[in-house]
């Protein structure tokens, strides 16, 4: 599988720059885009929407609510309704029979199915919630967390299962876990136990080989100490890589890591650039610094997975891997070996393209979040690079990504047909640095002839919104793009084959 670096992006189609009025296409219609942007209407429009010139509301992609603008669209602001009447005590659940729920017949297979991928002993949550015990000491919490849609953990307001593994509890769940809270969480008779329900996936379904760094590093450089390391390829037969996980050793420090392919005749380039540099690996800021191609990311929160459609990252023998460690010790600092699982097949039915987006002018300083707005938008829209724009793509997941100052993002496509409209593939309304993910689709879209992607973020600057450093919230300040922790960045990727 083919990918390119980030940087490549300048080459992109200038059209992000094209004016347009930008709508939502969802399952109930069309939603206004206007009150999204926090601008002045016109009034409504054939399609029920009102008119503007830009999604964003001027030629930089840059927009700020004012006015009675709250910067929202519809579905963000039934999303906060919603929210503000559960955190008012009003409880969600629908009226249903007078029964007693147990843990047993009722509440453990939710709970396997939908809290144990990360509530388990060495797992990424604080706590396991594998049996009963495990369970009830929690009883209260989980009905808090629940209540408010605070667990389990799902930032994207999409249909239901539109991505595969949806962790998000069906209405009947919440019911019944809300109920069974209320009743004062009671065993039951384990004999009682149903059939287990599917658990969403998580992390690869296995493991054929391992690849650490060499050694341990600490970083060097503070806050924010970029780091590559080379990491020779084992095998003497060509593979292709079907899984792929960033396994980070210490998840305090990690803040993102991204993993490269280095094919057998740029592997001595690599390997010479590591050499410049005493120590363990070379300092890389923002790029590999090598001749390479994306192969997959980690973020807080994220975890490894397979890749979907049949498709597969191909390496010969005399490859290296380049994993880039963007470490930060704001809160402290200890030695670091992460390493890179992968899942590996003899052959696949086909190749295709990790495709990254953003505007290329952002790159150069071009994307400016003032100190003390509360919502800065930047958008672009194009046909990015390694997508021509007279063939058909199939897309198999989108991704998003942003730093701690944002507040909500979405990605869809501007179909050919429809340039007033957005076909979304993801909607985050409330963005969450510490659970970023892949989205792989439960269903291909196709990307047809003359379709655009559609890039949108959204950051809060204000002093409430700032993140803490060694007890203390730091002050707001103008920021602009940037690979550090208190930059920002408004990045897309989707994974897409040919057809």
């Amino acid at each position: 599988m083919k990918a390119y670096l980030m940087i490549a992006l300048a080459a992109a189609v200038a059209s992000g720059c094209a004016k347009a009025r930008v709508v939502d296409a969802y399952e109930e219609g069309i939603e206004g885009a206007d009150d999204e942007v926090g601008r002045d209407s016109d009034g409504p429009d054939e399609a029920g929407a009102r008119s503007d010139d830009s999604p964003a509301g001027d030629d930089d992609g840059e927009s700020r609510a004012d006015g009675d603008g709250d910067g929202r669209n519809s579905d963000d602001a039934r999303a906060d309704d919603d929210s503000r009447a559960r955190d008012d005590g009003e409880d969600p659940r629908q009226d249903t029979p007078d029964r007693t729920y147990t843990y047993y017949a009722d509440v453990k297979p939710i709970i396997d199915a939908k809290c144990t991928t990360c509530h388990f002993e060495g797992g990424i949550a604080p706590m396991p919630l594998t049996d009963y015990d495990e369970v009830e000491v929690w009883l209260d919490l989980i009905g808090h967390d629940v209540r408010n849609d605070i667990m389990p953990p799902w930032t994207a307001d999409m249909p239901m299962d539109f991505f595969l593994g949806d962790r998000r509890l069906t209405d009947n769940q919440k019911d019944i876990v809300l109920s069974w809270v209320d009743q004062g969480g009671t065993a039951g008779d384990p004999d009682d136990a149903p059939d287990p329900i599917e658990p969403a996936p998580r992390g690869l379904e296995r493991v054929d080989l391992s690849v650490p760094m060499p050694e341990a590093y600490e970083p060097q450089i503070d806050p924010d100490d970029y780091r590559c390391f080379v990491l020779e390829w084992p095998l003497d037969e060509t593979k292709f890589i079907t899984g792929l996980s960033i396994e980070p050793d210490k998840t305090d420090i990690v803040h993102h890591a991204i993993v490269y392919h280095v094919q057998p005749e740029g592997a001595e380039a690599a390997r010479a650039r590591d050499a410049e540099e005493e120590g363990q690996g070379y300092t890389c800021f923002g790029a590999s610094g090598a001749d390479a191609a994306w192969l997959q990311s980690y973020e807080p929160g994220g975890y490894g997975q397979g890749i979907p459609g049949g498709l597969g990252f191909e390496v010969r023998p005399g490859s290296v891997m380049v994993l880039q460690i963007h470490y930060n010790t704001l809160n402290g600092s200890s030695a670091d070996q992460s390493r890179i699982d992968f899942t590996l097949e003899d052959s696949v039915d086909r190749v295709g393209d990790v495709v990254l987006f953003a505007r290329p002018t952002w790159f150069a300083g071009f994307m400016p979040i003032p100190a003390g707005e509360e919502d800065v938008m930047h958008f672009y829209r194009g046909r990015p690079v390694l997508t021509a724009n007279d063939r058909r793509y199939e897309i198999f997941w989108v991704d998003l990504h942003m730093h701690a100052l944002g507040s909500r993002g979405r990605i869809g496509i501007i179909r050919a047909g429809e340039p007033n409209v957005v076909e979304p593939l993801l909607v985050i309304p409330r963005w969450d640095f510490a659970w970023q993910e892949t989205y792989l689709l439960s269903e291909s879209v196709i990307l047809e002839p003359g379709d655009e992607l559609y890039l949108e973020c959204h950051w809060d600057n204000t002093a409430a919104n700032q993140i803490t450093v060694n007890g203390e919230q730091l002050p707001p300040r103008d920021v602009n793009w940037g690979d550090g922790t208190t930059d920002e960045m408004c990045l897309g990727n989707v994974l897409a084959a040919p057809l």
